[in-house]
């Protein structure tokens, strides 16, 4: 039988963990040592360690994190936990400090109800799959529930097309077609391109010459830096990126969750 207190770890971890006992004893043992070379004892005198001392201190500690790989992990963890807590908390604090640009900014755009009660933000990108799936939710949920505003950031972040989209969109508002010619470019099958671009803003009734003007408005570029200077200020490297109670919340979610971090918001 094996015993249950044995810690299994995959052969990728071990590596990893081996790698970082070298790093990670190192550390340790330089703290303790520091700790007892200037420790004030009883006589008061610092007590100096010898080389072959020194050396059998790091042998011991790294024989122990050897063989219990596992601190390594725990020590990991609590690192990139205390990371996520100060990232989280910067957050707050940034959102708290740009509140207006989020949620009162007269150029965005809104979908469901303009004068609703519940405010959600959306980060996102024409080329991003799971903006796609988000964007669906998001309609799903403003339909079943007639308070529910979702403003729109575009954040291109995926290449030079995606500056190409998030203009044209922008630019599609001087005719009043922004709804529907953001959603059709959103939700179109396949590949985004400029041809794809066009070709879906010819569909949805867009004057082509006179977006094409419209996309090198100096507006449309300060709207977009302005998104992208405030994304960067809230630390989001991803899309889609939502902004919900004071929080934000990193990728696509399904419609139950949204439902259920809207009614807190309630």
């Amino acid at each position: 039988m094996k015993n249950r207190n044995t810690y299994f770890l995959p052969q990728k971890l071990q590596n990893i963990s081996l790698v970082f006992s070298k790093v990670f004893g190192l550390l340790v043992a330089t703290c303790l040592i520091n700790l007892l070379s200037h420790t004030n004892v009883q006589a008061k005198e610092e007590v100096a360690f010898s080389k072959n001392q020194t050396d059998q201190i790091f042998t011991l500690i790294e024989r122990y994190i050897d063989n219990n790989p596992e601190v390594v992990l725990r020590a990991l963890e609590k690192i990139q936990n205390k990371e996520k807590e100060e990232i989280a908390s910067e957050q707050k604090r940034q959102i708290n400090q740009n509140k207006e640009l989020l949620f009162s900014n007269p150029t965005s755009m809104i979908l469901g109800n303009p004068n609703g009660k519940i405010s959600i933000v959306e980060f996102f990108d024409y080329q991003c799959g799971y903006c796609k799936k988000m964007l669906r939710v998001l309609i799903k949920a403003t339909k079943d529930n007639p308070e529910l505003r979702v403003i729109l950031k575009e954040y291109p972040i995926l290449g030079p097309i995606s500056l190409t989209a998030a203009q044209a969109s922008l630019a599609s508002l001087k005719q009043n077609k922004y709804k529907d010619f953001h959603q059709s470019l959103m939700l179109m099958n396949g590949r985004i391109s400029e041809r794809a671009i066009f070709k879906i803003a010819k569909e949805v009734g867009l004057n082509i010459k006179k977006l094409k003007s419209d996309m090198t408005d100096p507006e449309i570029f300060s709207m977009i830096n302005s998104t992208r200077e405030l994304g960067q200020k809230l630390a989001i490297r991803g899309t889609p990126a939502l902004v919900i109670n004071n929080e934000i919340i990193p990728g696509a979610i399904s419609l139950n969750r949204l439902q259920n971090l809207v009614s807190k918001e309630n």
